[in-house]
């Protein structure tokens, strides 16, 4: 594409990419920024789960459900929801057994 008909948006975000592209990439390729970053997840979890402890915790004392109890209940319908899908097909398998029988 012609740079007269390149949109001013992408020549700006060109002219940005090449101008922090390169450094960027350096330094996040670097072992002390993949140390730094995997010190930030630890953290990050160790700092979390207690977080959410509490913030579960708060939810049920005002009476509403946490991130836990939703994925509970998601597991719970998906259950019910393959019964319910078994027992169609049995009562359909049944069904045609009568058919046939009669």
């Amino acid at each position: 594409m012609a740079r007269a008909d390149t949109p001013a948006w992408r020549r700006a975000f060109d002219g940005v990419e090449r101008r922090v592209g390169s450094p960027l990439e350096s330094a996040t390729s670097s072992p002390d920024f993949q140390v730094a970053a995997q010190a930030l997840r630890n953290a990050g979890r160790a700092i979390g789960r207690p977080v959410t402890g509490v913030v579960s915790w708060g939810l049920h004392v005002a009476g509403l459900p946490s991130r836990a109890d939703l994925r509970a209940l998601t597991r719970q319908l998906g259950e019910v929801q393959r019964e319910l899908l078994a027992i169609r097909r049995d009562l359909a398998k049944a069904g045609r057994d009568t058919e046939e029988a009669e």
